[in-house]
């Protein structure tokens, strides 16, 4: 509860209507740094409840996982008298956060307008999926979409069958919440200043581009004279039918030359496991050349990675590498890398990671214990201050359970709640059975 909270943001009211990923990772870690976050639920649940079922109903590991340190308040958006309750609850909050199709903010009085006008110093965050403008504006966003969208999927994603896998963990989503938190603080600290509130918008294909960093560029004066022949090539490709692993490899030939023969930061497969490398300086890969008496033909002079030469020079060392590599267990090239300075680590499974000692040096994992799922471990608060020691996070909510005390605290009687309940405009209905088909949706 409000009382019970500690942390830097403490005093700081937060109302979630969002589901699944996104948004709820932005209010996690608003919640883990003190905020009071009143997720408001549909009747039946965030969707999220039904995902990674675990035979408790309504209880699935996502949302125990994504909800932590929040309360719980279920309001029937669609219902005539929700208004009356939006409006409470928002007269009490300092941050509005929404993942909601345009026209659904409209309908359910959520809009910003609105909002603004009735609480000016509000700070509200718009998350969609594509962005506010464009054909896809109005459209429901999955991450999966934007992985490709972005580009980004080319680069990160493996051949399955001859089409990109879906890479996981969901990035898109994840970046999001960060990136959505960032904004929040930034306006909060402008409201300490103005006394005025503001809009934030953030959207998963923003932050899938910015996540590509710099392998997302165009140069003017660089890049045109190699893209316009790279992509002619690529859509014959395409028009004959290759697959997925041979257009990326083609992507890579013809723009990334250089990354034919990366021997440097990747992942290696051992003796009886697997390895990361990551040298990514001149220094750090003589470094490792020097420990594993490895030869780079770009040493040489006359060196030329665009020629068909040079291309199959290096796919030649990268062979040499990793035949190497299986020669020694993942812990004897950690022991001997480690001591020439050479940046590596074992490769683990997620399972694994709870084991990691160095994980467990820096207590990146929190324990937790719920009613009906248990004790179970999760990732701890990834931002620590000095003057607000990590808290042991609260659980996640259970399906509306806090409902009449936020009410309550929104101003609203007993009486009017009791009639409001027996109306269903606010409380919880039995919340759905998990479908593997569900689909994650922000």
């Amino acid at each position: 509860m409000p009382n019970e909270r500690s942390g830097p943001l403490e005093d700081v009211r937060v109302l979630e209507f969002a589901q699944v990923m996104a948004v709820p990772v932005c209010g996690l870690l608003l919640a883990d740094l003190g905020a009071d976050v009143i997720k408001v639920e549909p009747p039946g649940g965030d969707s999220f409840r039904l995902h990674q079922p675990t035979g408790v109903r309504g209880e699935g590991r996502g949302y125990a996982i994504f909800n932590r340190g929040k309360r719980s308040l279920c309001l029937d958006l669609a219902h005539p008298e929700a208004r009356e309750v939006v409006d409470a609850l928002v007269r009490t909050a300092d941050v509005v956060l929404v993942s909601l199709k345009r026209s659904d903010l409209t309908r359910f009085g959520l809009d910003y307008a609105r909002l603004h006008t009735l609480r000016p110093e509000l700070v509200y965050l718009e998350n969609t999926p594509y962005g506010p403008r464009g054909p896809f504006a109005d459209d429901g966003g999955y991450d999966v979409v934007i992985q490709g969208m972005s580009g980004i999927g080319a680069i990160t994603a493996a051949d399955q069958g001859g089409a990109p896998r879906l890479v996981r963990p969901a990035y898109a989503d994840m970046g999001t919440g960060f990136l959505s938190a960032l904004g929040i603080l930034v306006a909060l600290r402008e409201r300490d200043r103005s006394g005025e509130g503001q809009r934030v918008e953030t959207s998963l294909l923003s932050t899938a581009l910015a996540l590509a960093g710099n392998v997302l560029h165009r140069f003017e004066n660089f890049d045109p004279a190699r893209w316009e022949p790279f992509e002619r090539e690529l859509a014959r490709l395409r028009e004959r039918g290759a697959d997925f692993a041979e257009q990326q490899q083609f992507f890579s030939r013809s723009l990334q030359p250089g990354g034919a023969g990366n021997v440097y930061f990747r992942h290696y497969r051992t003796r009886d496991g697997f390895l990361s490398v990551g040298c990514l300086s001149p220094g750090l890969n003589a470094r490792l050349r020097k420990a594993t008496g490895l030869e780079d033909p770009r040493q040489g002079e006359d060196f030329d990675a665009a020629t068909p030469e040079g291309f199959d020079a290096l796919q030649a060392f990268v062979r040499h590498a990793e035949d190497l590599f299986r020669t020694k267990t993942t812990q004897e090239w950690i022991e001997l890398l480690r001591a020439r300075g050479v940046p590596c680590g074992p490769f683990h499974f997620p399972t694994e990671v709870f084991g990691d000692p160095q994980v467990r040096a820096n207590d990146y994992l929190v324990e937790i214990e719920h009613p009906e799922l248990g004790r179970y471990e999760t990732f701890a608060s990834p931002v620590r201050l000095d003057s607000a020691p990590a808290q042991a996070p609260r659980r996640s909510p259970q399906l509306g359970e806090h409902t009449d005390r936020v009410l309550a605290e929104a101003g609203l009687s007993p009486e009017r709640i009791g009639e409001l309940r027996s109306t269903r405009a606010v409380g919880p209905r039995q919340a759905r059975q998990y479908a593997p088909t569900t689909e994650e949706r922000d």
